[in-house]
């Protein structure tokens, strides 16, 4: 939000909430805070105030806002005491600062009216929410400031209000009664031609500054004293025009997005009150709060999606890591178990050989009679005897053999693993919606659950015939409290959630799972005559093709396999892959696997470019 935004909004507000009611006050988190205002025509308006300093923003709708803290913040009992039933008079916003003043008459204890101001301060940094009386004393504030902070500015209880420090540029009506030679000689001739607009117009954002290059057909980052005089006269034509625009109140509100309506990844940029020729992709409202609201909720839809994503990207990142170690480990193990055979033989060769080997040799190289003419070399404990060298063979024959038996199912559990947790990253990199996180989400804590309720391991049991140390009952309490946890999470009933669907052109329908519990919950629901598709040797999505008891046509096969390709490895690069395809009765379920392991056999393989679902229709 700049200036400009503020100078547009602040009359929209006063023509919908003046003379409404405060009717309740609630916060949803420790920056937001939202009051319930009832009008005169008896309908309920959310108005959304939050001083979150990387986002500040202001919102008014009609929707039902999420319930509150509980119990409620200090500010929110605060203003509950102060504003309840207060009578909102007026708002006004100080020409082109992003402060908000809500001008209230609320009734004290003893019944008699005052005059208070709500003041919303929405810059980043230092965004605000402030309660001052008539006589500009500060009674709260949703952040207290003091001289650590600030030493000019302080906001506490009891202290005078001091507005924002005034931004020392020209204003928007000073801008149309200059010339174009007294708007430069006052700018910086190395600055660049969009940020100059920005330094020295009050109310402008680096938006707007781009705005007026991109008009003047000017690039912003071009330092002022690099533009000839026409390009001057030009820059300045065009910052004047847009100025008379905003005195004049010519506002088309809009919010701007990075691509055309239907993309799937389209996302919203910017929102303004001025119409900005530099972005191609546009949605016009008639209110500017309308457009603020569902600009902001969108946007703060995307970054808890971001986010979302981002944990989950790092919580699967760090298991991939933790199972690559564990492979190595194992692979190790497998290497050093490979070695049994020539320990058991070094063991023979040494009874063998008992009595040629002299007391006290370090090594000797002794004839392999497996095969003529090899020597063996076997390192010898000098302190040893020639048997007890023999047996310490031996048993490092049987010690690397168990660890060879072992690695070689741990290897292929690790295997298996990682395999999962990389279809899972990649199901999560081509996500789009939040039904998609949350199924990998969802599959993710089954697999913790299924960790969890494994039988206690024997070291954690007390001795038979002896008291158990304390350490010992302290471990076994806390493996008990935790198996019990594991349980009750184990039986909590997780909302389903449904896999994606789609009507192909010609009417037949297609399934996609989310994750591969929903992968494996398709193909036990489908019919044996219905399509399977995967894409080749690479993680993805099952797609199904409900066949109806029919032959499935050769556009509905082909619309299918660019599915399985979109939702996979392949992802949205456009690379032709190779997908394979058959009947659900020629799929099984790999018993004892994980979710999504599957065998096929009597498949076709189609090569198709991954196919974009929204050209299908999806319900």
């Amino acid at each position: 939000m700049d200036g400009i935004i503020a100078y547009a909004l602040a009359p929209e507000l006063n023509d919908m909430l003046q003379g409404s009611f405060v009717e309740r006050i609630a916060m949803e988190d420790r920056h937001r805070l939202t009051l319930t205002l009832f009008s005169s025509d008896r309908r309920k308006h959310y108005l959304t105030l939050s001083a979150n300093p990387t986002t500040p923003y202001l919102a008014l709708s009609q929707q039902s806002p999420p319930r509150g803290m509980n119990p409620p913040p200090a500010f929110a009992m605060y203003l509950r005491k102060h504003l309840r039933r207060a009578k909102l008079l007026k708002v006004t916003s100080p020409d082109w600062e992003r402060v908000f003043v809500f001008q209230l008459i609320a009734l004290d204890e003893l019944g008699d009216e005052r005059e208070l101001q709500l003041i919303f301060e929405c810059m980043p940094r230092t965004a605000n929410i402030v309660l001052i009386n008539r006589d500009a004393v500060i009674m709260a504030a949703i952040r207290h400031v003091d001289h650590r902070v600030n030493r000019v500015r302080e906001i506490l209880p009891a202290h005078p209000y001091v507005p924002p420090p005034p931004q020392n540029r020209k204003t928007v009506p000073e801008i149309l009664q200059m010339t174009t030679e007294s708007f430069f000689s006052d700018l910086d001739q190395n600055t660049p031609s969009g940020w100059a607009v920005t330094r020295s117009i009050g109310g402008f954002s680096p938006l707007l500054g781009d705005e007026v290059a991109k008009r003047a057909g000017i690039d912003a980052a071009i330092p002022l004293g690099a533009l000839d005089r026409d390009a001057q006269g030009a820059f300045f034509r065009e910052a004047q025009a847009l100025c008379q625009s905003i005195v004049a109140n010519d506002f088309r509100p809009a919010i701007y997005y990075d691509a055309p309506e239907g993309e799937a990844r389209r996302r919203p940029i910017a929102v303004h009150a001025v119409p900005l020729t530099q972005f191609h992709h546009a949605r016009y409202f008639d209110t500017l709060y309308e457009a603020l609201f569902i600009y902001n909720t969108a946007t703060a839809t995307l970054e808890h999606f971001l986010r979302g994503q981002q944990a989950l990207q790092k919580k699967l990142s760090d298991r991939i890591k933790h199972a690559r170690k564990k492979r190595k480990l194992h692979e190790d193990d497998l290497a050093e178990g490979e070695e049994a055979e020539l320990d058991r033989l070094k063991g023979e060769l040494i009874l063998a050989y008992i009595h040629a080997i002299p007391a006290g040799a370090e090594q000797i190289a002794l004839d392999n009679y497996y095969a003529p003419g090899e020597k063996v070399i076997c390192a010898l404990d000098p302190t040893r005897t020639a048997a007890e060298n023999a047996n310490r063979y031996f048993a490092k024959s049987k010690r690397k053999k168990r660890k060879w038996e072992a690695a070689q199912s741990l290897l292929a559990d690790d295997l298996d693993r990682l395999a999962w947790l990389e279809s899972l990253l990649t199901t999560l990199r081509f996500a789009d919606t939040q039904e998609d996180l949350d199924a990998v989400r969802q599959e993710l804590e089954s697999d913790d659950r299924q960790a969890n309720v494994k039988v206690d391991s024997p070291g954690s049991q007390g001795m038979p015939g002896r008291p158990a140390s304390k350490k010992r009952r302290q471990q076994q309490s806390f493996m008990q409290n935790k198996k019990a946890g594991a349980k009750k999470d184990a039986g909590r009933d997780d909302k389903p959630l449904s896999p994606r669907k789609f009507r192909s052109s010609e009417g037949y329908t297609l399934a996609s799972g989310r994750n591969n519990l929903q992968n494996d919950q398709l193909l036990r629901k489908a019919a044996r005559a219905d399509l399977w598709f995967h894409v080749k040797d690479q993680p993805g999505s099952h797609v199904l093709v409900a066949s109806q008891g029919q032959e499935i046509p050769e556009q509905t096969i082909l619309e299918a396999a660019g599915i399985a390709a979109w939702y996979s490895g392949a992802g949205r690069t456009g690379v032709a892959v190779e997908v394979d395809y058959c009947a659900v009765r020629d799929v099984k379920k790999i018993p004892a696997s994980r979710p999504g392991n599957v065998s096929y056999k009597n498949y076709k393989t189609l090569y198709v470019k991954p196919l974009d679902p929204k050209v299908l229709e999806s319900f």
